[in-house]
């Protein structure tokens, strides 16, 4: 019998369909077969998995390495370092880099500078700014379009000023150049001088700027608000007229109205329109978010209505942002918030975060495969390449310990910020093998890959010479 690469025995595969114990056999970084003790062939490496849970490799669709430009305080290797860590397998980068990717060179560029880089495979968006550049970034193998319909109420990064698309007619166009080539569009979406208004008159220009005083414009929906619900309402009908594949990013951090927009544009118009849901809108506690202050830019509104979107079918996948900024970015805010970065850790907590509401009984371990594995597969195009673990399909998985407590500490973080939005929040359940195509790069907590392993993983419209 030829020897197999990688052998994973005995451990409770874990598929949105259900659940069995089984040997998962590794061959050429694929996964080979999946079968009983007598057919098992010996291999060169086996993982004794007897009572832990083989899950499809975990993706995160929505970090912020921070590279080009800004890598004091994130860079790739670092960013997919602690996503490795953290049981992650596949991520995919933003756009708010300097020079940010929104023409065919500077997407190319950063395609280059972080190969070399990353411990697990990752996708890139491409930046949506410019209609006439949206073709070339899709054939270049954007995973999709970002668009940042959104500036900071004072100007102030993470959201570039010249990335925020507030004209109406610019997204128009950049929908419809999304729509002749296919590529998804993904939107944050807001109403920024709605909010620049109201949050200047009833706070900055008031002398409210303190870390309590935006906790407050937040819960009243200032800041990740009204205007991001608005902006929302504008977005999914010009995506309707003209056709755009819509992905509603920060679901979960809008007001509630939000989740019954996106359930009518399915219902009732048939609409190709998903979204991710923010967990860490459900699970930054009001105490967390005081603790941490400007570490975090958001708390829980209505955690009941996020979970109800995972069941009815409003929210398509879950993520726990990770958009990192260093203590001296942050620190500041204690005494005024609306001038520092917004931001929030995620590419460690996220999968653990989860896993432990699996044990909370708020979702099952078949939610977490479809939720965080095949929907975000199916959704960016890479299916079942990625996101399953069926015979041909790449060898990704996420082995957990459902039984492992941890508690977040800074000092733990693999995160160049070097402090996590979780400090002192204990999980019980923890990622423990993190295995991207077949190859080891996270052991019980140690990272044992290498910086450019994880390979570009274009998007569907590339067009590969």
């Amino acid at each position: 019998m030829l020897k197999a690469d990688l052998v994973i025995r005995g451990g409770l595969v874990v598929k949105p369909s259900g659940s069995s114990i089984a040997n998962i056999v590794v061959r050429d970084g694929m996964i080979d077969e999946i079968c009983g003790d007598v057919d098992t062939p010996p291999a060169y490496r086996v993982i004794e998995a007897a009572g832990l849970h083989v899950f499809p490799g975990m993706w995160h669709v929505h970090v912020h390495f921070r590279e080009p430009g800004h890598t004091y305080k994130e860079d790739f290797e670092s960013g997919s370092r602690a996503a490795a860590a953290g049981g992650i397998t596949m991520c995919l980068d933003m756009t708010n880099n300097t020079p940010h990717p929104t023409t065919l060179e500077s997407f190319e560029q950063k395609k280059e500078l972080v190969a070399p880089k990353a411990h697990i495979d990752y996708a890139l968006y491409g930046g949506g700014l410019y209609p006439k550049t949206v073709s070339a970034l899709a054939k270049a193998g954007a995973i999709g379009i970002k668009i940042f319909n959104t500036r900071h109420i004072k100007e102030i990064y993470p959201y570039i000023s010249e990335l925020g698309v507030v004209d109406h007619g610019v997204l128009y166009e950049l929908f419809e150049a999304a729509a002749d080539v296919g590529i998804l569009t993904a939107v944050h979406h807001d109403d920024s001088e709605w909010c620049k208004r109201l949050t200047f008159r009833d706070y900055i220009d008031a002398g409210r700027v303190d870390a309590a005083a935006y906790r407050e414009a937040y819960q009243k929906g200032y800041m990740y608000g009204h205007g991001m619900v608005a902006g929302l309402a504008a977005s999914l009908y010009y995506a309707r007229i003209t056709r755009a594949r819509l992905h509603v990013l920060h679901l979960g951090v809008m007001p509630v109205d939000a989740y019954e927009m996106i359930r009518h544009a399915k219902a009732h118009f048939g609409q190709d329109v998903t979204a991710e849901l923010e967990t860490a809108a459900l699970l930054m506690t009001l105490e967390q978010a005081q603790k941490v202050g400007p570490n975090a830019y958001l708390w829980a509104h209505s955690p009941e209505a996020g979970w109800e979107s995972i069941r009815n079918g409003v929210a398509d996948m879950l993520v726990g942002e990770h958009a990192p900024h260093t203590l001296d970015d942050t620190q500041a805010g204690w005494q005024d918030n609306f001038s520092v970065p917004l931001g929030i850790t995620g590419a460690q907590e996220f999968i653990p975060l989860i896993l432990n509401e699996v044990n909370h009984g708020r979702l099952t371990v078949e939610d977490v495969a479809r939720l965080c594995a095949e929907a975000p597969a199916r959704r960016f195009g890479i299916y079942p390449r990625k996101g399953a673990i069926e015979p041909g399909a790449d060898a990704d998985f996420t082995i957990a310990n459902m039984k492992a407590h941890n508690t977040f500490m800074g000092k733990d973080m693999h995160s160049r910020a070097g402090h996590t939005s979780w400090e002192g929040v204990s999980v019980s359940a923890m990622p423990v093998y993190t295995i991207v195509r077949g190859q080891i790069v996270m052991d019980h907590g140690q990272i044992v890959g290498a910086a450019g392993y994880g390979r570009f993983i274009p998007g569907p419209q590339a067009v590969i010479s």
